[in-house]
């Protein structure tokens, strides 16, 4: 990724902070204070298995381990299994550590595996369910040997146990968790009226790590978990807006340190959101290729992203298995994405709505300028907004713009979600639209399904995205690169899941 650029002047509260010099001596090494790490999001639930996203694993992963864990780089390796084996095609064998304890209290047996893979599938409020789909029994073979059964080959299997949090079997019945009791490295001293998070470090299996206590702040917005950065009231902010990583980058006793993101942003076509010759004309291959050809992905990541991210060539991050090193971007042409829309009769352009997130307007208003140059005219909605025509009661429109990340390091994730045929009965195509069918996709996706080989999945994996990449039913734009505030006290680990593991932290010495 680009370095930040530090070009603008300090104004509105980080001038005024800076001004009134309220950074002295806020930020000296003193390691008998709490590590103070801040979110940009309201506070997350604290049971393992009611939640999926990013910020509420940085927070759990304190408290849990699962099976399997990956490092920083998206590499599996051993965390509450010491070991595993697959025994045939439909059966894999877990040997757990031995002397692992709760922060509560008791030693991890086989029994809490097997109460946390059953509360997972079966609570009716658990978000995790998908990722234990496709697992047909669970059962302790010895107090420290664990067997999984599925109901055919799993090839990630293991990829997506790295989101089964490991429990105690005596929480397994309760309604919801709302005080983490698990194998961690740290222990839950409690919640503080605002939400923050507050935790102490523990000797488990691994050693007890450098920093003692941690406490994770939730503050609404990335701006204002920067705004405390600067302030000296927090030492991490989890991830900074863009237009302040430049000046934050300057400011005294704090560092900008690069954060590698898994998601690739994305616009979705959906036809059958639209109308007449809308409708018409996001059903044709040609007219989704002159949209792609249009957009000058490279002046966003230019000014918009001020450097730090790359045109996407594909669906996938090139750490995610089935990237495929052999795709390049598409070049911006706008004179060929002319020919193309007039080729399939829109000589006059057509007018189409997008649907997008507030945070995401800088790139929204570079998608409706470029396409303006085509002759498509683009009108945008905030999610939570409706339009003023359009498709009553849905909040997909003809474009979606948004991100998908691959959390589990498999491309799977994605074309499985958002490309193949609809199957209730295999839990496939939950986020695919119905105008987009193509069994040569499904075939190949199948076989990617049960195929072991790591190599040869890996082959059909590339083969599905290069086919969707032919139709364009999502156009790939970028993949955008991220930057987290720090203090001058600690150094963190940055992981590709973004995922702050706080036990991997040290004190910064000077």
């Amino acid at each position: 990724m680009g370095n930040p650029s530090v070009g603008r002047r300090a104004s509105g509260w980080l001038a005024t902070i800076l001004v009134t010099g309220a950074l002295v001596g806020c930020m000296g090494s003193e390691p008998s204070k709490p590590l103070v790490v801040a979110f940009g999001e309201n506070p997350v639930a604290l049971d393992p298995q009611f939640q999926d996203r990013n910020t509420a694993w940085s927070v759990l992963s304190s408290f849990y381990d699962p099976l399997v864990s990956f490092t920083p780089e998206l590499k599996l390796e051993p965390a509450l299994a010491r070991s595993w084996e697959q025994v045939d095609a439909t059966h894999w064998r877990f040997e757990l550590r031995t002397g692992v304890t709760f922060a509560g209290g008791g030693t991890l047996t086989a029994d809490d595996v097997v109460a946390s893979f059953e509360r997972a599938r079966n609570h009716p409020r658990s978000a995790v369910r998908h990722y234990v789909t496709g697992i047909r029994e669970v059962r302790a073979v010895t107090e420290q040997t664990v067997e999984v059964e599925t109901s055919g080959p799993a090839p990630d299997l293991l990829e997506r146990l790295t989101f089964l949090l490991v429990i105690p079997r005596r929480a397994a019945g309760h309604d919801e968790i709302e005080q983490p009791d698990g194998t961690g490295p740290y222990r839950f001293l409690g919640r503080l009226g605002d939400g923050t998070v507050v935790a102490r470090a523990r000797a488990g299996w691994r050693p007890r790590p450098e920093i003692a206590e941690v406490r994770f702040v939730f503050c609404g917005t990335d701006a204002e978990a920067a705004r405390r950065l600067v302030a000296g009231e927090v030492d991490v902010s989890h991830l900074l807006p863009d237009d302040l990583v430049g000046e934050i980058a300057g400011v005294p006793n704090l560092r900008v340190v690069e954060q590698p993101r898994l998601a690739v942003q994305l616009l979705s076509i959906h036809p059958e959101a639209a109308e007449g010759s809308t409708r018409r004309a996001l059903a044709d291959p040609r007219v989704r290729r002159a949209l792609l050809l249009a957009l000058d992905r490279q002046r966003w990541v230019d000014r918009l992203f001020r450097g730090r991210g790359v045109v996407a060539s594909q669906y996938v991050h090139p750490a995610v298995l089935g990237f495929d090193p052999g795709l390049v971007p598409e070049p911006t042409d706008r004179a060929e994405a002319r020919r193309l829309i007039a080729e399939a009769g829109f000589s006059e352009g057509f007018d189409v709505d997008l649907r997008y997130s507030p945070t995401h307007s800088e790139v929204v208003a570079a998608i409706v300028g470029d396409l303006a140059h085509v002759n498509v005219r683009v009108t945008a909605y905030p999610s939570g907004t409706s339009p003023a025509a359009g498709i009553s009661g849905k909040d997909r429109l003809g474009l979606v713009y948004f991100a998908w990340a691959c959390s589990t390091g498999d491309g799977s994730d994605f074309l499985n979600s958002l490309v193949r045929s609809r199957n209730e009965t295999l839990g496939v195509g939950e986020d695919s639209d119905s105008y987009f069918v193509d069994r040569e996709l499904d075939t190949l996706l199948s076989a990617a399904d049960t195929e072991v080989d790591r190599d040869a999945r890996l082959r059909l994996l590339q083969a599905a995205q290069r086919r969707v990449l032919r139709s364009l039913p999502l156009l790939p734009l970028t993949i955008r690169g991220g930057s987290k505030g720090v203090s001058s006290r600690v150094e963190v680990v940055t992981r590709y899941d973004e995922r702050e593991c706080v036990a991997a932290f040290r004190w910064r010495r000077d």
